[in-house]
């Protein structure tokens, strides 16, 4: 079978074509971006995509991607971490490899994906699961989006949130409507029930992953 790579980062790719070397089932190539990938001349029976880069293509080569999608089986490579950002776009992949959860499996998940089915990370089936990736993402809030947060876990409106904060009311709507963005929340309820839920994980969560932000 062959595999084209299509990776976003070198040390995955590394280990990608490590786990696909160890089986040597599989003819693997590799295109460093969309436009190498586009231009080969052979059409791969599998392409292993970064989530970034599967983005890129959907968006700026629609027409290379229904070309390759007739013909190839395209499994995205993510991290959990990426999995809401990512929703929306990965019904269009056949399926999924997590980079930091089953990328040693990558030689079952291509079978699996050829045969048309995906594995799903059993910890994404659970509530707390999705609400383990939201945590990750709290360092995208600002400090004063934080505190809103923690505060719609209180089951506060935006008149009290506004008053609690020194704010205007339309400041905090405006900042309830980021949060929701930046946390993938479809609304204000579900936001303030993880605040609620997830009330003493949400500080030490946020001030952990700044720490590795700034020493990363």
């Amino acid at each position: 079978m062959h595999v084209c790579l299509v990776p976003g980062d070198e040390v995955v790719a590394g280990q990608l074509l490590s786990a696909l070397d160890r089986e040597s089932r599989h003819r693997v190539t590799v295109c460093h971006d969309i436009a190498e990938l586009s231009q080969a001349t052979s059409t791969p029976d599998v392409i292993l995509i970064d989530v970034q880069q599967f983005s890129a293509l959907r968006e700026n080569e629609p027409m290379v991607y229904l070309r390759l999608s007739r013909r190839s089986r395209i499994i995205v490579i993510l991290s959990s971490r990426e999995l809401l950002d990512a929703a929306h776009i990965l019904a269009f992949a056949d399926a999924w490899v997590f980079e930091d959860i089953n990328l040693g499996r990558v030689n079952e998940l291509i079978d699996l994906g050829v045969e048309g089915h995906c594995i799903l990370p059993k910890q994404f089936l659970s509530r707390m699961g999705v609400d383990e990736i939201r945590l990750t993402l709290l360092p995208r809030l600002t400090d004063v989006e934080f505190q809103c947060l923690q505060l719609l876990g209180q089951g506060l409106n935006n008149r009290t949130i506004a008053e609690q904060l020194d704010l205007s009311e339309a400041v905090v709507k405006s900042m309830v409507r980021s949060v929701l963005a930046k946390l993938h929340f479809r609304n204000r309820t579900e936001a303030g029930v993880f605040a609620a839920r997830q009330q003493h994980a949400l500080q030490p969560a946020r001030q952990g992953l700044s720490r590795e932000a700034r020493s990363a």
